[in-house]
C-alpha cells in the first residue's frame, strides 16, 4: 500500500532527475548550438523574437510542445502554457498520431500522468466505452471540448460493481475513442476547474481537442500490430487531406480512419469450466476449456471528421465541423455451468435446472406449474423435462440444457454510433471586438447485442441471440461569446450566454429479451447475462439549462496579471448556481513566476443518471451468478431501498504553482491543487431482503420475489471528496550531435479522501477503493530524438502501487480484506525513418519488456479465471509490437 516512505522515494527520484536534466541542459548551452549556429529560443521568447531564424523556430516546434499558443482557459490571445495563469498542457497532433493506438483514450493516458483509464473485459458497456478520469475524479467531472465547443456525452452510464473501476461508477462521460488521431492539430489539457468559463462538468479540468485546418496536403497511413502472445491483431488505415474552399482562404479538412482489432485472452480456466472440461472434454467448453475470456474485445471502427471554414465579407468567417463514428464491439461474459449427472458433483446453472434440496438431482415440477402451462395453451415439454418418477410427470430441468453440453458463455456486444454537427459564424478578428455565435447537435447511441444466451423462462422456444435494447444520448446547444480588448489598456473583457439541452432515450429490448415465460419463477426471466430493457423503462428524458458568464483579465502591473469571472446557470429540475473564479500571476523575473487560482464549480446530474434502468449478472463470493440491477431514483425498487431525488454536485478548488525557465532550453512548472467536492453522486448498492420484496409485492410490483437476494443499485448524492496533489513538469531541448533531443518529464501525485458519507449509502469497501484503487503517484519520462531523416521516441511510464478490496465479494471491513499491488515501470519505443519527402516507416513496441501487473489476489476473481490484477491501471495484455507506413503529399 502506498505510504509516506514510498512518496518520499518518488520525490527524491524526481529531484535527482530534475538536477540531472538541468545540469545537462547547462552543459548543452555552454558547449552546443542548434544546427544554424543559434541556440533554440525558449517557449516564452520565441513568439516575441521576430527576427529569429525561421528554420530554427520550426525545428524547435517539432521537439517541444510548449511553443504552442493555447486557447483553453483564457480569453486573452497569444499566451503560451508558461504564460497562462492556470496549469495547462499542450500536445501536438504529431505526438498524438505517432502512437500504436489511434484511440485517444490510450494516447492521452499514456502521456498525461494525471489521466487514468482501466480495462475491464467483463464489465457490461464499460468494456466498450472506457472512461477517462482526471485526478482520480469521476470521468464526467472533466469537460471535453472540440475547437472550444462542448462535445456530447456517451450514452453509456457506467454501472460496474465495486471493485471494478470504482472511480467510474455512476459516470456518464465522453467517449474519447470517437476522435481519429489524424484529425487532431493538438490537444490542450487544462488541469484546473473551469465551470465558470464553460459551465457544468468542468470540476476536474478541461480537455480541448483542436482540429486540423490545413487547406492543402494529404497524409495516408497504414499500421499493423499484435501482442507478444500472438493475439489482439490491429489493422489501421487512415487518411486526411486539406482542400481550399473558395478564393479567399477557406478550407475543408477531411480525416478518415478504419481500425479493426482482434480479441485478447489472458485468463486461466474458470473454476467451474475446468471441472466441466475434465468430464466432457475441453473442446465442449467455451474458449477451449477456459469457460470465459479475460481480455480486450473484438472491434471494428470507422471514423470521419470534416472541418471547414469560409471567410465572408470583411473579417467574418463561417466555420463548422461534423463527425461520424460507427464501432462494432464484441466481448465475453461469465461462464454458465451445464447440467451433468449427479455423480460428477457439478452444479448446473440455475437458468437450466432447479435441484431438490441438498442434492444435484432436478426437483419435481409442482402440478400447479404444469397446470398453469397447460392452461395458458403451452406444452410442458417446451419448458420442463419429462420424468415418470415425478408425481406431476415433469421435473424442473429446462429442456434447452441439451444445447449446452459444455455450458455456455454469452457474447455481449454493441453497435456504437456517434455524430456531432457544429456550425457557427465569427467576426471581429481584425478589431478590438470579437464575436462568435454557434449551434451544435450531437448524439451517441449504444445498441446492445447478446449472442449465445437464453431467456430461460421460454424453455426450448427461447432464441439464443438477442437485441436487449438501445441507449441514446442526444444533445443540442447554442452559444454566443464576445471578447473586447483595448488599444491602450491590457484589459480584456469577455461575456456570453449558452443554452443546452440533453435527452436520454431508452429503447425497449426485443420480445425475447424481456418476455416473461411460464417458468420465470423457477429459471429466471429475460435474456440471461443482460436483461432487455423492459417496456416500463423505455422513454425519453430531457433536461434544459441556460447560462451566462462575464470574465475580465488584465495586467495590473508589468509583472502582475489577474483575472476574475462569474457565471450564472439554471438547470430544469436542479435550480440555479452562481460560480466564480479568481486568478493571479506574478512574474518575479523574466524566468520565474508564481500563479494561483481559486474557483467554485458544479456538475448537474444527467438525465441518464436519473433514469437509467439496467439488469445484468455478477458473481457472489462463491463464484455463483446473481442478478444485479440499477434502478432510476424514482423507481419503486429504489424508493423501497431509500433513494432520494438527485442534487447538483458542487466544488471549491485551489491551485497554486510556479513556472521557472532557468535556461533558454528548460521549462519547469510545479502546481499544487486542492479540490473539495460536495454531494458527489455515486451508486448506492444494497441487497434486496425479504422485507423489501414484501413491500414491493404489496405495492403491486410484478415478479417481486425474483429480486430476493439480488444486488440493487440506484444513484444518490452519497459523499464528499477532498482531493489534493502535485503536478510537476520539466521540458528540455538539447542539440545532440547533428540532431535535437527533447526530454520531457511529467509527474503527478494525487490523494483523495472520502468524507461525509451519508448513512446507508456507500459501504466501507467502496470508500477504501475510491481512495486507494488508483495509484497515488505516476510519472512519464519521454525522450524524442530527431536526426535528419531519423526520429526515435523512448517513453517510460512509472505507476505507483495501489490497493483494492474485494468489493462486492468481501467482508466490507477494510483494511482486513485488502489486496496490495506493487508499482510497475513500462517502456515504449518507436523508431521512424523518412526515405524522402513522401514516404516514411516506423516500427515500435509498447511495454517492450512485456511487463504484467501482479497476479490477481482476489480468490473469487481467480476462481472466475482472472490471472493478473484486474484493477491494473495499465491493463494486462503485455507487450505490443507494430509497424506503420506513412505517405505525405
Amino acid at each position: 500500500m502506498p505510504n509516506k516512505t514510498g512518496i518520499n522515494v518518488v520525490l527524491v527520484r524526481t529531484a535527482l532527475a530534475t538536477a540531472l536534466l538541468m545540469a545537462w541542459s547547462a552543459q548543452a548551452q555552454d558547449q552546443g548550438t542548434a544546427d544554424n549556429g543559434q541556440t533554440a529560443p525558449p517557449a516564452t521568447t520565441a513568439a516575441k523574437q521576430g527576427n529569429t531564424n525561421k528554420a530554427s523556430t520550426n525545428k524547435a516546434k517539432t521537439t517541444t510542445n510548449l511553443q504552442e499558443v493555447v486557447v483553453t482557459g483564457t480569453h486573452r490571445a497569444g499566451l503560451s502554457p508558461t504564460e497562462s495563469i492556470s496549469p495547462i498542457d499542450a500536445f501536438s497532433g504529431k505526438q498524438i498520431a505517432e502512437q500504436p493506438s489511434a484511440d485517444l483514450t490510450d494516447t492521452l493516458t499514456s502521456i498525461v500522468p494525471s489521466l487514468t483509464t482501466q480495462r475491464f473485459p467483463i464489465a457490461d458497456g464499460t468494456a466498450f466505452v472506457r472512461p477517462v478520469s482526471l485526478r482520480n475524479l469521476s470521468p464526467d467531472q472533466t469537460l471535453v471540448l472540440v475547437d472550444g465547443v462542448r462535445f456530447h456525452r456517451s450514452a453509456l452510464v457506467n454501472l460496474q460493481i465495486d471493485p471494478l473501476g470504482t472511480f467510474n461508477q455512476g459516470a456518464q462521460a465522453v467517449d474519447f475513442s470517437v476522435f481519429p488521431s489524424n484529425a487532431i492539430e493538438r490537444v490542450e489539457v487544462l488541469r484546473d476547474g473551469a465551470s465558470v468559463l464553460y459551465g457544468s462538468d468542468a470540476i476536474a479540468g478541461v480537455v480541448n481537442v483542436i482540429l486540423k485546418k490545413a487547406p492543402k496536403g494529404a497524409t495516408v497511413s497504414a499500421e499493423w500490430g499484435e501482442y507478444g502472445k500472438g493475439d489482439g491483431d490491429l489493422r489501421r488505415y487512415d487518411a486526411d487531406a486539406g482542400f481550399p474552399l473558395g478564393n479567399s482562404g477557406g478550407f475543408v479538412h477531411v480525416s478518415a480512419e478504419r481500425e479493426t482489432t482482434d480479441p485478447t485472452s489472458r485468463g486461466i480456466p474458470q473454476g467451474g469450466a475446468a471441472a466441466v472440461a475434465a468430464v466432457v472434454g475441453a473442446n465442449q467448453v467455451p474458449y477451449d476449456g477456459l469457460g470465459q475470456r479475460w481480455g480486450d474485445p473484438q472491434t471494428k471502427t470507422n471514423k470521419l471528421f470534416v472541418n471547414a471554414g469560409l471567410p465572408l465579407a470583411g473579417d467574418v468567417q463561417l466555420y463548422g465541423y461534423g463527425d461520424f463514428m460507427d464501432k462494432k464491439v464484441l466481448s465475453s461474459f461469465f461462464y454458465r455451468n451445464p447440467v451433468l449427472p449427479a455423480q460428477y458433483g457439478i452444479s448446473g446453472r440455475s437458468t437450466l435446472v432447479s435441484y431438490a434440496n441438498g442434492t444435484l438431482v432436478p426437483a419435481n415440477a409442482p402440478q400447479s406449474l404444469v397446470d398453469s402451462i397447460t392452461a395458458g395453451g403451452g406444452n410442458p415439454a417446451n419448458y420442463l423435462t419429462a420424468n415418470a418418477a415425478s408425481p406431476s410427470g415433469w421435473e424442473l430441468l429446462n429442456p434447452i440444457y441439451k444445447q449446452f453440453p459444455g455450458g455456455y458463455s454469452p457474447l455481449f456486444g454493441a453497435d456504437i454510433a456517434d455524430h456531432q454537427l457544429v456550425g457557427g459564424v465569427r467576426g471581429g478578428g481584425e478589431s478590438n471586438f470579437q464575436w462568435d455565435v454557434h449551434y451544435r447537435n450531437g448524439s451517441n447511441e449504444v445498441d446492445y447485442q447478446l449472442q449465445g444466451s437464453i431467456n430461460p423462462s421460454l424453455g426450448i422456444l427461447s432464441p439464443t441471440n438477442f437485441h436487449p435494447g438501445k441507449l441514446t444520448q442526444r444533445e443540442q446547444g447554442a452559444g454566443a461569446d464576445f471578447v473586447r480588448s483595448f488599444d491602450n489598456s491590457p484589459l480584456t473583457l469577455a461575456f456570453g450566454a449558452q443554452w443546452r439541452q440533453e435527452s436520454y432515450i431508452i429503447h425497449q429490448g426485443d420480445a425475447g429479451s424481456i418476455e416473461v415465460g411460464p417458468t420465470a419463477s423457477v429459471f429466471g426471466v429475460g435474456s440471461d447475462a443482460f436483461q432487455g430493457f423492459p417496456t416500463n423503462a423505455a422513454g425519453r428524458f430531457t433536461q434544459n439549462s441556460d447560462s451566462a458568464y462575464f470574465d475580465a483579465e488584465t495586467n495590473l502591473t508589468d509583472k502582475w496579471s489577474g483575472a476574475a469571472a462569474v457565471r450564472y446557470e439554471h438547470a430544469n429540475g436542479y435550480g440555479s448556481k452562481v460560480v466564480y473564479k479568481l486568478s493571479s500571476r506574478y512574474a518575479f523575473t523574466d524566468t520565474f513566476a508564481l500563479r494561483g487560482t481559486f474557483n467554485t464549480g458544479f456538475r448537474t446530474p444527467t438525465p441518464g443518471q436519473a433514469n437509467t434502468l439496467n439488469v445484468t449478472t455478477t458473481a457472489n463470493a462463491q463464484g455463483g451468478l446473481i442478478p444485479s440491477g440499477t434502478y432510476p431514483v424514482n423507481n419503486p425498487v429504489a424508493r423501497a431501498l431509500g433513494s432520494a431525488p438527485l442534487q447538483t454536485e458542487t466544488s471549491k478548488s485551489l491551485s497554486v504553482g510556479a513556472v521557472w525557465t532557468p535556461l533558454d532550453n528548460v521549462t519547469t512548472s510545479l502546481d499544487y491543487y486542492l479540490i473539495r467536492i460536495a454531494n458527489r453522486i455515486g451508486l448506492v448498492s444494497k441487497t434486496v431482503t425479504q422485507a423489501t420484496v414484501d413491500q414491493l409485492a404489496a405495492g403491486g410490483y410484478p415478479n417481486a420475489q425474483l429480486l430476493l437476494g439480488s444486488d440493487a443499485s440506484y444513484f444518490g448524492n452519497a459523499f464528499d471528496s477532498h482531493v489534493q496533489g502535485l503536478d510537476f513538469v520539466v521540458d528540455t531541448r538539447h542539440p545532440l550531435g547533428s540532431g535535437t533531443l527533447n526530454i520531457d518529464f511529467r509527474y503527478n501525485y494525487n490523494k483523495q479522501d472520502v468524507v461525509k458519507v451519508k448513512p446507508n449509502t456507500l459501504n466501507n469497501d467502496f470508500v477504501y477503493d475510491l481512495e486507494h484503487q488508483v495509484p497515488k503517484s505516476r510519472a512519464v519520462l519521454s525522450f524524442d530524438y530527431n536526426l535528419h531523416q531519423f526520429d526515435a521516441i523512448a517513453r517510460i511510464n512509472q505507476y505507483g502501487g495501489w490497493s483494492t478490496t474485494v468489493g462486492l465479494f468481501g467482508s466490507n471491513n477494510p483494511p482486513n480484506d485488502v489486496d496490495h499491488y506493487s508499482g510497475k515501470t513500462l517502456l515504449d519505443l518507436e523508431a521512424r525513418y523518412k526515405f524522402n519527402d513522401t514516404f516514411s516507416v516506423a516500427i515500435g513496441g509498447n511495454n517492450v519488456f512485456d511487463t504484467y501487473p501482479g497476479k490477481e489476489q482476489n480468490a473469487t476473481l481467480r476462481l472466475l479465471g482472472v490471472k493478473y490484477a484486474l484493477t491494473s491501471p495499465f491493463g494486462f495484455n503485455g507487450a505490443f509490437w507494430y509497424a506503420r507506413v506513412t505517405a505525405n503529399f
